[in-house]
């Protein structure tokens, strides 16, 4: 399977103009390199973050592509090579000839990602749009009510979230017809819109972000950046749907971190 296939489908379902300015998204460490219009994709491998266990994986079952949400590389090339596995890691890539391509806020600002999908499996939705200065942030409108304890519980099985923290003055027992959805550390968008008196799911937040939250009523909840994982199952779906003859491989790389009360 050629390369340029691949990502040109990728790109015509997630288009990278639509990627924030500050982010780093298709090719990453060969992006400034020309690449063979011959490229063959022996294997390909999907997973949220390119960690150096998954890039293990990825060189043991002799994959040469690897698709990741958030981009390897994000600041200078120089910077990164700081991080000593990184470096490392950089020359294994080189001398296994593996391609990484990242699919990070142009993914946010697609409708074309399942979101909606597996939200619907949980909580029936009547309607959704896009929305955010680029279009990073959605809301979901609901057929009926739901209370704020039983719509916590429900996000936390979709996304598969093992810790979730919601901000103090969290009224459990008062009820929604609708949230406000931004994945990864996404409140930002929150205080930018001004958003006051609503319920605002996110992956990580600032003090200054629950601050906030608390003094506009905003009932802003925290799943943790993994939340994010559900990209995996969701490129590989398309992929596998569009290209009957590519064999594609995911990697789970967990939650990052253990959360306890006390230690």
């Amino acid at each position: 399977m050629l390369l340029v296939n691949i990502t040109k489908y990728l790109d015509k379902k997630f288009n990278p103009k639509k990627a924030s300015d500050w982010d780093n998204v298709g090719f990453q460490i060969f992006n400034k390199k020309p690449l063979d219009a011959n490229f063959n994709v022996n294997k390909v491998l999907i997973c949220l973050d390119l960690t150096n266990d998954c890039l293990e994986y990825a060189i043991k079952n002799n994959v040469n592509l690897i698709i990741s949400r958030h981009p390897f590389i994000f600041a200078e090339l120089k910077q990164e090579k700081q991080n000593p596995i990184k470096k490392e890691m950089i020359k294994k890539l080189t001398k296994h000839n593996i391609v990484v391509f990242s699919i990070h806020t142009n993914y946010d600002a697609s409708s074309n990602q399942n979101l909606t999908e597996i939200i619907n499996k949980e909580i029936e939705i009547k309607k959704y749009k896009k929305y955010g200065y680029e279009n990073e942030s959605n809301i979901f409108y609901f057929k009926k009510e739901i209370k704020i304890e039983d719509l916590i519980k429900s996000v936390s099985k979709i996304f598969n979230s093992e810790s979730i923290r919601f901000n103090s003055n969290t009224d459990l027992n008062s009820k929604t017809n609708q949230m406000y959805i931004t994945t990864g550390s996404g409140a930002s968008t929150m205080i930018y819109n001004s958003l006051k008196k609503c319920v605002f799911i996110t992956g990580e937040v600032k003090w200054n972000e629950w601050i906030y939250a608390n003094d506009n009523n905003v009932c802003l909840v925290e799943l943790g950046h993994y939340m994010e994982n559900y990209f995996v199952d969701d490129i590989k779906n398309k992929l596998a749907n569009k290209f009957n003859d590519l064999e594609i491989l995911t990697y789970d790389i967990n939650n990052q971190f253990i959360t306890r009360k006390k230690v």
